[in-house]
């Protein structure tokens, strides 16, 4: 399942970020990119990880927090269920 939400990341910037649980690897991914720049415009992706992914949803929430990005609220729990139970093909709009 990809979820994605808008924020405002350090110093008030606005972002886009999309994340979620990928099946078929195993893993979660999550990009960060400047409002409506999307692919120019990235701050960060998963995909530079080893591995292409984040391993957990602690992975993803410090990731964030670097990043100063507060996370909607359930949006951990969620991406949580969708690793537990390996749910994908979905898109949920925080």
């Amino acid at each position: 399942m990809k979820h994605a939400f808008s924020a405002n990341a350090t110093e008030s910037r606005p972002v886009d970020v999309h994340c979620g649980w990928d099946r078929t690897l195993q893993h979660h991914f999550l990009t960060v990119c400047e409002a409506g720049l999307l692919p120019e415009g990235i701050i960060y992706t998963s995909l530079i990880e080893r591995g292409g992914g984040l391993p957990d949803v602690d992975a993803v929430a410090d990731k964030l927090e670097a990043l100063g990005i507060a996370a909607p609220e359930g949006f951990y729990e969620r991406i949580y269920l969708d690793e537990a139970f390996n749910e994908g093909n979905g898109l949920k709009q925080w």
